[in-house]
């Protein structure tokens, strides 16, 4: 048994399966601290695209997303999908060739090779795999944003700022988790976990929610 799980690290610690390894560890430590309110899950959105978008006016990474597909999610789904994708691609690269290779010019050209095209493989399955979810996504926000106006919710992160924060709605079933941002009256004291406090204001092009603290009677 320890024997089997040495030659499992070892493996998952070659070029490139390393790489992939590394993506792991990030994306699992994120969801970690997703659950436990100390970051947004979607903190980092890629956004929309329509067909006739201009990827030469995006940049690098994003004209590449939006051609592979990779839109209209949270950035922490598809790294996700991609990471988890790419490592049992380049595991099993690892496992059927390469550990046979001595490190070496080689051992790195073919290693190198073999990376871009498990990343290349790993983004398509993953705009295919998004791509059914993709305008669930997009509709849930604009068909209950107004509803939620006025609602009463709780700070579910450690701290809200301009840049970070989420709360939760009871909607009578499992929950809302909601992007929020404060009010810009510098006056109020500053939101931690467990306020409570009103939603007044969506704020569409960023799928965030303008609140207000609940003032104690």
């Amino acid at each position: 048994m320890q024997e089997s799980f040495l030659i499992f690290v070892t493996k998952i610690s070659l070029y490139p399966t390393i790489i992939f390894t590394g993506l792991m560890i990030f994306v699992t430590l994120y969801w970690l601290i997703s659950l436990l309110g100390m970051a947004d899950m979607d903190a980092v959105d890629v956004g929309d695209a329509g067909a006739d978008s201009d990827l030469l006016s995006a940049g690098f990474v994003s004209g590449l997303l939006l051609k592979f597909g990779l839109y209209g999610v949270p950035l922490i789904i598809i790294l996700t999908l991609i990471s988890v994708i790419g490592w049992v691609l380049s595991y099993i690269y690892t496992s059927f060739l390469h550990q046979w290779l001595e490190p070496g010019v080689l051992y790195y050209v073919l290693g190198t090779g073999a990376l871009v095209l498990v990343l290349v493989i790993s983004m398509w399955l993953t705009g295919i795999i998004v791509s059914p979810i993709r305008e669930k996504f997009a509709k849930i926000p604009k068909r209950i944003a107004a509803n939620n106006i006025g609602k009463i919710a709780i700070v579910r992160t450690l701290s809200v700022t301009d840049t970070h924060g989420e709360a939760e709605l009871s909607d009578g079933g499992a929950g809302l988790i909601l992007r929020i941002r404060p009010d810009s009256d510098s006056s109020q004291p500053p939101l931690k976990q467990g306020d409570r406090v009103v939603l007044v204001e969506y704020l569409s092009e960023a799928n965030t929610y303008r609140i207000a603290p609940v003032k104690d009677e």
